[in-house]
């Protein structure tokens, strides 16, 4: 049986190499834990972002009701 995955959501700053324009960025992302869930983020802006650096400002696990799916906040 695969591991039980949770829904987080991770907050952070993209610096853009041209021009060193900061942007904040929130992404919800589906893992097993939050050391999973920043690996995804930083795999999806290493192929989605503009070129340039991220920086993680936090991590929050969502509970309850999403995506049309109940999450068991005791998990």
């Amino acid at each position: 049986m695969p591991p039980k995955q949770h829904y987080f959501k991770v907050s952070g700053i993209l610096i853009n190499e041209k021009d060193g324009l900061e942007n904040n960025f929130d992404i919800f992302m589906q893992a097993i834990d939050d050391n999973h869930a920043v690996i995804l983020v930083r795999e999806h802006l290493k192929n989605n972002a503009p070129i340039g650096r991220s920086i993680i400002k936090g991590i929050k696990k969502i509970t309850g009701w999403i995506w049309g799916k109940r999450e068991d906040p005791e998990d």
